[in-house]
């Protein structure tokens, strides 16, 4: 990199380009070379997407009961281009789901929240909620049939959490059911709070991985094995060399969105009637999970259950600890088996949610 006095660019910005450049440049294990290191990255650059087609969607987009639901139709049929940035919106929203999940099954199979980084884990399980909050409040906005009901279900559901429940509900609709201000409380939610929620915890995130550094999975054979390799080439660099690999990842899953945009574009369902109650109420895929289990469990019990499990994942390292203290924790094959294992239930699980989604009474 030239330096601030060889190069007459750099001395006009009156800014420490090499000062920012040696806190940017963070040095990374060789490890993490592998394209399954580049997740977490590509959620980041799939939410300017997601920022990007959101705020050209805000241009025509009107939060108010009897005006959302002709906005998106004007949108999706009127609007020069809106049908594919609609389209390229709803799609980048389930492949960010996706990247945050294969990226915590990465951190999960290589125990990365260990040695001490129990605050990253957190800051990331936080990540996760806000992302599943920001989904569905933005399927919300839509006010079709699916997206009415679905909010209708959700503010009973939190009405069962024990003690605070009628508190949430209204805080979650605005009052006791469905109103004019409802909507408005999503869109608030959807396009202010939760986005500045989730670059608040991104930032912390990222914060803390600097400060306590990467992780370096394997035994004490791999870790002599990084050292080595490390002082035979130096460091590998975060830039630009696990940057440009971020960005190749994301461009060729951009590419697929940008595919599938075109291929199945978003669809616009019947409008919201408090009336009539479809015969089958379903969330999106990545809700199936709660969605089986208040089914099997309902009420109070299935909600306890729920936050239980949620409970489990955000104090995890801790759990871990406890559990798992006395096992090895680089047991041969033990990440590229849980890699292999975790993307195949993902596959089955994706299989799953799409046969679901599309079959009898979906």
């Amino acid at each position: 990199m030239p330096t601030r006095e060889e190069h007459p660019f750099l001395r006009a910005i009156p800014i420490d380009i090499e000062g920012l450049y040696e806190k940017v440049d963070e040095p990374l294990p060789h490890s993490s070379k592998k394209w399954w290191w580049c997740w977490g990255g590509v959620v980041g650059l799939l939410f300017l997407v997601q920022a990007v087609t959101g705020l050209l969607l805000a241009f025509y987009y009107r939060a108010e009961p009897a005006t959302a639901h002709q906005s998106i139709q004007y949108i999706t049929e009127n609007a020069r281009y809106g049908w594919l940035i609609r389209s390229i919106h709803q799609w980048g929203a389930t492949f960010m789901v996706v990247a945050l999940f294969l990226h915590m099954l990465r951190v999960f199979v290589t125990g990365a929240y260990r040695d001490g980084r129990w605050t990253t884990w957190v800051a990331g399980v936080f990540l996760l909620g806000t992302t599943l909050g920001l989904a569905f409040t933005g399927y919300s906005l839509v006010y079709d049939q699916t997206s009415y009901w679905a909010v209708t279900v959700t503010g009973n559901i939190l009405a069962q959490v024990p003690f605070i429940g009628g508190t949430l509900k209204k805080f979650f609709l605005a009052g006791d059911g469905i109103n004019q201000a409802t909507l408005s409380r999503m869109y608030a939610l959807h396009a202010q709070v939760l986005p500045a929620a989730l670059i608040v915890f991104g930032l912390l995130h990222l914060f803390f991985i600097r400060l306590l550094g990467m992780y370096l999975p394997g035994d004490e054979k791999d870790i002599q094995e990084e050292r080595e390799l490390t002082a035979k080439e130096g460091p590998y660099h975060f830039f630009p060399d696990h940057m440009l690999s971020e960005l190749a990842v994301f461009l060729y899953i951009f590419l697929v969105i940008l595919f599938l945009s075109m291929i199945f574009t978003a669809k616009m369902g019947a409008p919201a009637d408090p009336t009539v109650t479809p015969a089958h109420i379903k969330p999106e895929w990545y809700f199936y999970p709660f969605y089986h289990l208040l089914k099997l469990v309902p009420g109070t019990v299935g909600v306890a259950l729920m936050g239980i499990i949620g409970g489990a994942l955000l104090f995890w390292p801790f759990l871990d600890r406890i559990l798992f203290t006395k096992v090895d924790r680089a047991l041969k094959w033990r990440f590229e088996v849980g890699i292999l294992v975790g993307t195949v239930f993902l596959a089955f699980y994706l299989a799953w949610a799409y046969i679901e989604a599309t079959g009898p009474g979906a």
